[in-house]
């Protein structure tokens, strides 16, 4: 979530105001192309970008995770040049193949350690289609082998794509805002996020938990009806969150003790942006039995994702399927000549030009200079990564690291401040800014990035930390009770600040000390009943979540953000009445 509105539109001229009239941007708030209006991008050239104020930026985000090899490669261009020459498109539907195709599906495979069997590739036009294209072979496996085995398991703050299925698997609820129901056969474990541990333990104590959730989700619904679990080596949109190093051990092992298939996501970490060809190899010995590639797979020069499938899962799909039954499945684009040409050239540049060391040297020098250079700032909570793939997560309060007044405020206020200062990062889940430029940079990039970032959030804190020194005296008080709670939310009341606002909002507060409490805001006056009293209003929207825990969140023990993200907290009806509430300082 962004600042809140000013409700002031700028005045858009050419490019920006046929932009804001007709393309609608993915995941962008609609109201940001009146208030400031589109960033565009004329040029790119290496690592650097022009926008259409002439001026050069540094890509600090690959375009979306995707330009490893950075942008202008002449060897790409020409290479889908002469493709679109020769052979412009053809189908791989019903048999059919081209050059391209083969080449790519038989490089690929011989990528991955060969014990593993990942021999098979699909092709389709991006990640998400591909994670799309891993979850029904798994689901055609299971169904070919007799066994009911539908389920697919992901994690909390893990991203797998937006259509219906794979947002689904996508553990960052705010994407599922309004487009639900989701598809069924998905179920959710906690993420290794030990920065702020959804189950409040603290590692090494913790004994893995976070993997064992795995385990103890097989005990609730059981083996039997789990077909994979899907995971990125590195969680990527929802925070840059690399694991222990014990915890994909601890799910392999479990996959392989109850039969579940694992599909390694590898979308975002493939092709070097760890320091690894692929994310899954700093972990020797996970095995992957389905792998998703897409946007390193040729730097975003063409549209192609991929779907890796092992000699045991495809064998039994090509042996099992009846006589004049095909695999009923795939794109118009699977396996497109100039995509498939574009892949084939930027592996060569990968290769030739060792662009997996850079990412590893540069990006180990990356981190060092990000801990060096921003670890003293106040609301630096935590910088975490591997390789060219940095996170910096930002708090109001180092010590009890609770978030900002209004989610999405900090992060977003420096990718603003450094895009005006020559910069693209950019702000993503859980108050976190990410860096992931192309693997081709050096050091003297990283000098200036970290320069741009220290200056953006030098400006952030200038901007934001005095209302939130403010909202800490909230915090000095420590509640007993949910009661206490809604008490002090009439004391607190400013009748100046709500004069406009008109909103229900019920609270529905399980466990021993629950009920359902309703706040009334209209007029400029509040009213408040409690769970004896019945009110007059049906709400405008109704909060969900334990009274332990909204105690929890009121003392800021525990972030709402996370608790959102996690399910422990969730809301129903109109969000903004939430939104509105923590506005008036009564959240």
């Amino acid at each position: 979530m962004n600042p809140p509105a000013t409700g002031t539109p700028v005045q858009l001229h050419g490019l920006a105001a046929r932009d804001a009239a007709h393309l609608i941007h993915p995941v962008t708030e609609p109201r940001e192309m009146t208030e400031r209006g589109p960033r565009i991008v004329t040029a790119g050239d290496g690592w650097w970008v022009t926008d259409d104020r002439g001026r050069r930026i540094i890509d600090g985000f690959a375009g979306l995770w995707c330009v490893a090899v950075g942008h202008g490669r002449p060897e790409i261009i020409a290479a889908v040049t002469r493709q679109l020459e020769e052979l412009d498109y053809f189908t791989t539907f019903h048999g059919q193949s081209h050059p391209r195709a083969i080449e790519l599906a038989e490089r690929l495979a011989g990528m991955f350690n060969p014990a593993y069997g990942l021999e098979h590739v699909m092709f389709s036009s991006g990640g998400s289609e591909a994670n799309e294209t891993n979850f029904k072979i798994v689901r055609q496996y299971w169904a070919l082998r007799g066994e009911d085995r539908r389920t697919i398991v992901a994690r909390h703050h893990g991203y797998h794509g937006l259509t219906i299925a794979t947002m689904s698997a996508t553990g960052i609820l705010p994407m599922h805002w309004n487009f639900g129901p989701n598809a069924s056969g998905f179920e959710h474990v906690a993420a290794p996020y030990c920065y702020k541990c959804e189950l409040g333990l603290t590692y090494p104590d913790c004994g893995l938990a976070c993997a064992n959730s795995l385990e103890q989700l097989v005990e609730q619904v059981g083996a039997e009806s789990i077909g994979a679990f899907i995971a990125e080596p590195v969680i990527g949109a929802g925070g840059i969150i690399p694991p222990p190093d014990d915890y994909f051990p601890r799910i392999r092992e479990i996959c392989d003790r109850h039969g579940i298939l694992l599909i390694v996501d590898e979308v975002v970490t493939g092709f070097g942006r760890t320091g690894r060809m692929f994310g899954h190899e700093h972990w020797g010995g996970i095995r992957p039995d389905l792998v998703t590639l897409a946007k390193g797979l040729t730097s975003g020069y063409q549209p192609l994702g991929g779907s890796v499938v092992a000699d045991h899962v495809w064998d039994t799909i090509a042996d099992g399927l009846p006589n004049q039954m095909p695999f009923s499945h795939g794109f118009t684009y699977s396996g497109h000549p100039a995509a498939c040409a574009a892949a084939l050239a930027n592996l060569d540049i990968i290769e030739r030009d060792g662009l997996v060391d850079n990412a590893a040297r540069v990006g180990a020098y990356l981190h060092e200079q990000l801990h060096e250079r921003l670890g003293g700032f106040e609301t630096v909570g935590e910088i975490r990564g591997m390789g060219l793939m940095a996170g910096i997560e930002f708090v109001a309060d180092r010590n009890t690291k609770r978030g900002f007044t209004h989610p999405h405020t900090a992060c977003t206020t420096v990718e603003l401040e450094a895009w005006e200062r020559g910069l693209y990062c950019r702000a993503m889940g859980i108050e976190t800014v990410g860096l992931a430029p192309p693997l081709s940079i050096d050091r003297d990039c990283v000098d200036q990035m970290v320069s741009i970032l220290v200056e953006s959030v030098t400006e952030m804190e200038r901007q934001l930390l005095p209302g939130e020194r403010s909202r800490a005296e909230r915090f000095s008080h420590r509640y007993g009770s949910a009661q206490e709670i809604f008490d002090r939310m009439v004391e607190r009341f400013d009748a100046d600040r709500a004069a406009d606002a008109d909103l229900v909002v019920a609270f529905a507060l399980t466990g021993d000390e629950g009920g359902t409490w309703t706040v009334t805001i209209r007029d400029g006056a509040m009213d408040l009943s409690g769970p004896a009293d019945a009110p007059s209003t049906s709400p405008t929207v109704t909060i969900n979540a334990s009274a332990e825990d909204y105690v929890r969140m009121a003392n800021g023990e525990l972030d709402g953000a996370e608790a959102f993200s996690t399910q422990r907290l969730s809301i129903d009806g109109d969000l903004t009445a939430a939104v509105l509430l923590s506005q008036l300082g009564l959240m």
